[in-house]
């Protein structure tokens, strides 16, 4: 065993590491402490490390640049972005938004973890952990409501500018409550958290959110095709699925010749066995689906019903990567389609 591994476990005894607690932050030991998201972090991932770190303490992290959604954010909120690290080892860390091995960063150890806060399903490949952690895992619309209920059954308060920060992951993961995935906690915490950040119409500012989201037009397709990208162990194959929420899908759909090459050489470079697109046209709720060879377009027939359409499957009503596209490609996958 390397010398640098045993000094961070030794750390991590040393810490309390293994003993960390969601339910009552004061017993916890922080030094060292970091909260990450997913990489390719998105709106939900980076506000809900904010949150975290503000209510148990450590520092707030992301794993790779942020989006312009984010970026938006953050500015509007006047909130500092958080520090990129590269680097995670001698860290604890804690997790929020995501629990898969596919999406965490490649200097994260596994033994450094202390704590999960997510609202996905445990998939095919979670993050392997010998020692005992809290996971706190709830089918509501994004991780920073999760958090935001952790604040209130803890008493503790948020500031305005993190109030801001915390409603706009519910509103980024909801698409201002469109998604399938909104539940009733998403609209309860979205409201109290506007009252706090004293933001009189929640339902403007998302929108000004999804304007930021939608405006990809100097970025790369390439860029865009990881910029919301996901990597998934379904049925022991490497899947990739990336999505671009946007008011302005057209702009996009008519890229798709730079998105095609974008994806053959990503699929290529990653050694995916299966790699999938979507442009999700959020002012008319539906998906439009991507992909470039015939080992997947047999996967996407088994898996959705729609008309094509330019080169693209459009699929009216869905909207959802975590509760639609990635269930019924992997349904498909395994063979349960």
């Amino acid at each position: 065993m390397k010398s640098s591994h045993i000094l961070l476990l030794l750390s991590l005894a040393s810490t309390g590491a293994a003993a960390f607690e969601l339910g009552a932050p004061k017993h916890n030991n922080t030094d060292n402490l970091v909260w990450t998201g997913h990489l390719s972090p998105d709106t939900d991932s980076v506000t809900s490390a904010l949150i975290a770190a503000h209510i148990y303490g450590g520092t707030a992290v992301v794993p790779e640049g942020i989006n312009p959604e984010s970026q938006f954010v953050l500015d509007y909120c006047q909130v500092a972005a958080p520090k990129q690290l590269s680097d995670f080892g001698q860290k604890a860390v804690g997790l929020v938004d995501f629990n898969q091995k596919t999406q965490l960063h490649p200097t994260i150890d596994e033994s450094s973890i202390v704590a999960i806060v997510d609202h996905h399903a445990i998939g095919g490949a979670p993050v392997n952990m010998s020692q005992v952690a809290p996971i706190d895992i709830r089918a509501w619309g994004s991780a920073a409501t999760i958090l935001a209920d952790r604040a209130e059954s803890l008493d503790i308060d948020l500031p305005a500018h993190l109030a801001c920060t915390t409603l706009a992951g519910i509103l980024s993961d909801t698409v201002v409550f469109q998604s399938s995935t909104t539940t009733e906690y998403d609209r309860h915490y979205a409201k109290e958290l506007a009252k706090e950040a004293g933001i009189a119409d929640l339902n403007a500012f998302g929108q000004k959110m999804l304007e930021a989201k939608s405006d990809l037009s100097h970025i790369s397709a390439a860029e865009i095709l990881t910029m919301d990208y996901k990597n998934f162990s379904y049925g022991g194959k490497k899947v990739g699925i990336g999505v671009a929420e946007t008011l302005t899908a057209q702009q996009l759909l008519d890229r798709r010749n730079e998105f095609v090459a974008a994806m053959i050489s990503y699929k290529e470079t990653q050694k995916l066995d299966h790699l999938f697109f979507a442009v999700i046209d959020t002012k008319n709720k539906r998906a439009n689906l991507l992909w470039i060879d015939d080992i997947d377009a047999a996967i996407a027939a088994k898996a959705f019903t729609g008309q094509p359409k330019q080169g693209w499957l459009v699929l009216d009503g869905v909207t959802s990567r975590k509760r639609q596209i990635g269930p019924a490609i992997q349904g498909a996958i395994e063979g349960r389609k």
